[in-house]
């Protein structure tokens, strides 16, 4: 069945997004209530019989065999066809039914088994699907009551009662009574789940999509799905410098993903979008009543989700001419002093319930608008890493490779004109440049390995730290050692790169700048930390003694990367310094529990 065949039913397009593990859990489970109502019917005419036991005896063990069945088919089928649990739903009427009719009919103590019937059509589908179980019980009662009065006299007599009218009608009634309030819950119900389902599917969408543009495509698909719509307007206005930003998505027939177009508008623009609301969320419905009269039906809620009584909408003629529609939807959205906006859905499908729509496509946007953000805030915080690396890589080589390289020029240009007057003393010097430029190419390419993130896990930090520390002592010709007093890390991967990184930093600061002839990079633990040393035995630091995170900030000493890093991970900086006689620095991180 399509969705098109629901469009009256309230929300139905949710319904069709459920789970078949779901439905078929719900047939299992009126299964196991059909086989003990049928068992507990039976021990209940065993110990208190009727005035037709003999045919109770006779019909109720067939009950029980029929669900004991239903239970088996289910238990080893995956799934449950609509056209089986229609034909299952029939069958229970129609035993109960037989069960009534050959124990006093409306009149009979099995007469509360139509309230299972009732319970499982609620259960099913909802409220229009209970109020026709029940008709289909009533109208079984009145056929029940011809055959016992108006029918041939052994018919009659075969059944042992009477029906007569004025017990047929108050029995309908009943039932009539406790349908009503029995559909309209598991409607309820069944809405409450079917929006809170939707919420949480776009969610997760927003969250697996990478970037601001990803999480908008999945905004706008799940909005034209969910209402069934053929376009959606997605207008920003960023408050801090007042740009505006249009995100257009267009359904294609059969497509799975509407086309989405970015645009950034001019300010001239937003008289355009942003004229004034007549609530939060609204619907405007587009009726033709004559030929040459339009009329506007308009259906509005304020910001706690109330109906506006005499709202009005004067839409621009500049958006009237730009975006015809038939219907409208709009919601406003808003982050204080960052961001306001609105969505417009374009002929969308409405149910019978509109009120009910509206409060739920508030409800949508009002939860899935700070994820949105949240994408929006992650991409400009990976945008400004992105800066401030760049930032930090040019620095790097302006300070160091290109000052290098233009001296290494200009000792290369004075060798150049001496070369035939001074032959002796070139030897010496190109000496002293090609370890300049040694030098630089070693700076170059930690630079390049500093620019490529390690992927480390914890099973691999080891062995990473060994051939890294090895591979510097090869290339730089300081005596560099690694050594590892843990045989298991215990730390999260984050952890384990940042680390990565802080020893890739600190050895070419030994490199750099310490003129150490050796240098120790130890691992180890103490009281429940992980600490990691890099000792060496050049220069030292600027200043005498040990000295804490917090003091080397509140005196502006101390390598400033290294200092990020470890405040990344939530850790714990020491630097001892003596002058002339080397420098070690130690952190501490705290280790992960295991399990």
């Amino acid at each position: 069945m399509s969705s098109r065949a629901w469009s009256g039913r309230f929300l139905s397009r949710l319904r069709f997004a459920a789970v078949p593990t779901g439905t078929q859990r719900i047939e299992r489970q009126l299964a196991a209530a059909r086989f003990l109502l049928a068992v507990s019917s039976l021990v209940a005419v065993y110990l208190s019989p009727g005035p037709s036991p003999e045919v109770a005896y006779l019909l109720l063990p067939f009950y029980i065999i029929h669900s004991v069945l239903v239970l088996a088919l289910l238990r080893f089928r995956a799934h449950s066809t609509p056209g089986f649990r229609f034909m299952v739903h029939v069958v229970d009427l129609v035993w109960i039914a037989l069960i009534t009719l050959f124990t006093e009919g409306p009149n009979s103590p099995f007469f509360a088994l139509f309230v299972f019937v009732l319970l499982a059509a609620a259960y099913r589908w909802g409220l229009q699907e209970t109020l026709a179980t029940a008709a289909a019980a009533i109208l079984l009662f009145v056929v029940q009551a011809e055959l016992a009065t108006a029918g041939p006299a052994y018919i009659g007599s075969f059944l042992k009662t009477r029906l007569p009218l004025d017990l047929v009608i108050p029995r309908s009634v009943y039932l009539f009574v406790i349908a009503l309030p029995l559909g309209w819950l598991a409607e309820e119900e069944k809405q409450l789940r079917a929006e809170t389902a939707a919420v949480v599917r776009v969610t997760t969408k927003i969250q697996a999509a990478t970037g601001l543009s990803a999480s908008m495509q999945a905004v706008c698909d799940e909005l034209l799905r969910l209402f069934d719509a053929r376009q959606a307007l997605v207008i920003s206005d960023q408050l801090s410098n007042g740009q505006l930003f249009l995100w257009d998505a267009r359904r294609l027939p059969g497509a799975e993903k509407s086309i989405l177009r970015v645009s950034e508008l001019d300010s001239s623009a937003q008289p355009k979008y942003f004229f004034q609301a007549p609530g939060h969320t609204w619907y405007t419905l587009e009726r033709r009543f004559l030929a040459r009269t339009r009329a506007l039906k308009l259906l509005a809620l304020d910001n706690d989700g109330r109906q506006i009584s005499g709202a009005t909408c004067t839409y621009p003629d500049v958006f009237l001419e730009a975006h015809p529609f038939r219907s409208l939807l709009g919601v406003l959205f808003t982050f204080p002093d960052q961001w306001s906006g609105r969505i417009f859905v374009f002929d969308p499908r409405f149910g019978s319930r509109v009120p009910g729509e509206l409060r739920f496509a508030q409800t949508l946007v009002r939860q899935v608008s700070p994820a949105v953000y949240s994408a929006y805030l992650l991409r400009r915080l990976r945008s400004r890493a992105g800066a401030i690396e760049r930032a930090r890589v040019a620095r790097e080589l302006h300070d160091g490779v290109i000052q290098s390289l233009i001296g290494a020029e200009m000792q290369v240009d004075v060798l150049r004109r001496q070369a035939n007057h001074e032959p002796a003393r070139i030897k010496g010097d190109l000496t002293r440049i090609q370890e300049i430029l040694r030098q630089e190419v070693l700076a170059v390419r930690e630079l390049m390995q500093e620019m490529r993130p390690p992927d480390l896990g914890p099973e691999h930090l080891l062995e990473f730290l060994s051939d890294l520390v090895h591979k510097f002592g090869r290339e730089s010709g300081v005596a560099a050692s690694f050594i590892s007093e843990l045989e298991e890390v215990t730390l999260s991967p984050r952890v384990c790169r940042e680390l990565a990184r802080i020893v890739q930093e600190g050895l070419a600061n030994v490199r750099k700048h310490s003129g150490a002839g050796k240098v120790l990079v130890r691992l180890g633990a103490q009281d429940g930390s992980c600490n990691l040393v890099i000792d060496d035995n050049g220069r030292g630091f600027d200043f005498e003694g040990r000295r804490s995170l917090a003091e080397l900030d509140s005196s502006r000493r101390g390598p400033a990367v290294l200092k990020e890093r470890v405040r990344a991970i939530g850790g714990n900086l020491m630097i001892e310094s003596i002058q002339g006689g080397g420098a070690r620095l130690e952190v501490t991180v705290p280790r992960r529990p295991r399990g």
